[in-house]
């Protein structure tokens, strides 16, 4: 049994230095407040969510443009994930502190309550990633306090972790989370920090491995493509859509 890291806090001056991104180009959407981003399944596209009260999910294509979008109605969303076993869409919403599954339609399968401190509701869950292979969900508070979490698939909490890195990883809130294991089964964390205006990527313990800068905020959501060697942000502040290399 895997038990939670309850108020575990980790605090790290590892050496290292800031990698840079090479801006490919970006494009304008035509959604308010895009505040969350994830890879299709298929590679083919992405999903994003407008934070706006009854926002919705789009489906957009890599130039920005609108290929589709749910029927569901968000409160306050602020990230999203694919579950690639069975095509349903998660999505947390930041006021109500749930994680909520909507099928290929937008219909709700299912509300689940994440626990945790709630001292501001907009500092509250900004990005939820999962691992197909487990189904274990890892989420991300903004800030107040700043953590990450892991739920296993009855939706328990495994791990709670307190972020308070320093220097060059040092990461003011959270904004966005996002999983890779790629074919050498390297698993790592890629954190987006608005107010820091900075990626940073962790291994599965969270410990900081790199970190690139960038050279805006309100970055909320981030998606990354191992193959491609792509990392995709989407602008809450100018509905814009950003592609990078990271290679």
């Amino acid at each position: 049994m895997v038990l939670p890291f309850l108020g575990c806090e980790t605090d790290s001056d590892i050496d290292g230095h800031a990698e840079k991104l090479t801006l490919i180009s970006d494009h304008e959407l035509n959604i308010v407040g895009p505040s969350g981003l994830t890879l299709d399944s298929s590679g083919n596209f992405l999903w994003t969510v407008s934070d706006q009260s009854a926002g919705t999910i789009y489906k957009i294509a890599f130039d920005g443009g609108i290929i589709g979008a749910l029927g569901y109605r968000g409160d306050d969303m602020e990230g999203i994930t694919m579950n690639p076993n069975d095509g349903t869409i998660w999505v947390v919403e930041e006021s109500l502190r749930q994680l909520v599954q909507l099928d290929s339609q937008g219909r709700v399968k299912q509300r689940v309550e994440v626990p945790g401190q709630i001292v501001n509701v907009n500092d509250g869950l900004e990005g939820v990633a999962i691992d197909p292979i487990t189904e274990h969900f890892y989420l991300v508070n903004e800030k107040m306090p700043a953590e990450f979490i892991e739920l296993d698939e009855k939706f328990e909490v495994v791990r709670r972790i307190r972020i308070n890195f320093r220097s060059e990883f040092r990461m003011d809130d959270l904004s966005g989370i996002f999983y890779v294991n790629d074919e050498n089964e390297n698993r790592e964390f890629w954190v987006l920090s608005d107010e820091s205006r900075r990626i940073l990527v962790t291994d599965f313990e969270f410990n900081p491995l790199r970190a690139y800068d960038l050279d805006k905020n309100k970055f909320e959501g981030i998606a990354v493509d191992v193959r491609a060697g792509r990392v995709y942000l989407v602008n809450d502040e100018e509905n814009r859509l950003y592609v990078y290399s990271y290679r």
